[in-house]
């Protein structure tokens, strides 16, 4: 069995989306052409203050005009990405630094940028969804260096690698909103269907967490319920060497049995963290959900369909990162169980802290779980439903 420590050292390959692939190739193209950079200090960051001001103008138009979006103005945003990153790269030129190397750099950390945003992606942690605020706050912040670069004509390095950092950001954000636009027609996202299929195995995914949690064995009664859970949840862990074959091996060609290893150590975690959830809601006024309407296992079903759909993880179960998101499940645990404990000394709100990562981990959990169960029907000797399972 590996440890959490272990499970970092697997070897992980950059990422590349399938949503934006072709996107980003033409804009680092455009980067890193050979058109000229030149311009003096004062009308080099006029030129990238006005270019700020039109991608995030994008960012908004894009995000809240309602309306499906053309391939032209697809081809308009990925432009305003390009041209962000040569205007940056024109305030390099401007302070000394070779412009044209800049620039095959700034197209080089808008890639490892985007791959780093398609790890989380295919590690259930988040989805190709893009929100307002996620242009706000690197707009702002090359305004922030382009004011302290205007008074400051030596020119601080630091300012301009804030410059640099914060316009990857946000021409990140610029071609993500195109890729979505091209697959989907909306700027927001681009989820793939939820299918009846995706649904019902959903369902049986939570009922069957469900009812492993109803037979969990608690601990004595002077034991602490929620405690206990999380910290065996910090216990589980998986076969680092099933890890490996898995990550390493083709899609149609994993053994069965390392999937269902792995499976059961995702499923021993899942039930743990479901016992914890549910010892929680009785210690909460107000659980994250309102348990008078909803009941947990539907909660935890309709929001991994979430999830996989937004991510586009039903057509690519085997592209799922599992090491990366046990990782996720260990780091997070860890906050649950330390806020928890201050809960119980007196701080209320760390108590619903502990509940909603709890429930996060639960469903990211129940991500990982399906996909599985979908990869495991993409294999050539996968000739019938997958048997019914003992609760432990």
């Amino acid at each position: 069995m590996a440890d959490a420590a272990s499970l970092a050292e697997l070897p992980v390959v950059p990422s590349q989306s399938p949503l934006w692939t072709d996107i980003l190739d033409r804009v680092a193209s455009q980067i890193s052409g050979a058109r000229q950079i030149r311009g003096s200090g004062p009308s080099s960051l006029a030129g990238t203050s006005s270019a700020v001001a039109r991608a995030h103008s994008h960012v908004l138009v894009a995000l809240e005009g309602g309306s499906t979006i053309g391939q032209d103005t697809v081809g308009q945003v990925a432009t305003e990405a390009a041209d962000l990153l040569i205007a940056v790269a024109r305030v390099w030129g401007t302070f000394g630094a070779p412009a044209e190397n800049r620039r095959a750099w700034l197209a080089d950390q808008l890639r490892r940028r985007l791959a780093a945003q398609e790890d989380a992606v295919l590690a259930g942690e988040v989805t190709y969804r893009v929100w307002c605020e996620h242009g706000e706050q690197p707009s702002a912040a090359m305004r922030r260096a382009i004011t302290r670069l205007s008074r400051d004509p030596t020119a601080p390095q630091g300012d301009l690698l804030s410059l640099s950092i914060a316009a990857v950001d946000l021409a990140s954000v610029l071609v993500r909103l195109a890729a979505n636009a091209a697959a989907s027609g909306r700027a927001g996202d681009a989820p793939e269907q939820r299918s009846a299929a995706l649904h019902a195995k959903l369902r049986m995914a939570a009922a069957e967490l469900e009812a492993r949690a109803g037979d969990v064995n608690q601990p004595r009664t002077h034991g602490d319920p929620v405690a206990h859970h999380l910290a065996a949840g910090l216990r589980v862990c998986p076969s680092r060497g099933a890890l490996k074959r898995l990550s390493a091996a083709s899609p149609g060609h994993v053994a069965e049995a390392d999937l269902e290893g792995l499976r059961q150590a995702w499923l021993d975690l899942a039930t743990h963290e479901h016992v914890a959830i549910m010892a929680l809601d009785g210690q909460l006024e107000k659980p994250c959900y309102d348990r008078s309407s909803v009941s947990l296992s539907t909660v935890i079903a309709d929001t991994a369909a979430n999830v996989i759909c937004g991510a586009r993880l039903v057509g690519r179960p085997a592209a799922f990162r599992h090491p990366r998101a046990w990782r996720h499940q260990t780091l997070a645990l860890t906050y649950a169980l330390e806020g928890y404990v201050a809960g119980l000394r007196g701080h209320a709100p760390r108590l619903a802290q502990a509940h909603r990562i709890a429930l996060t981990r639960l469903v990211r959990a129940t991500v990982a779980i399906v996909l599985i169960d979908l990869r495991r029907e993409t294999l050539p000797a996968h000739a019938a439903p997958i048997a019914a399972r003992k609760h432990g």
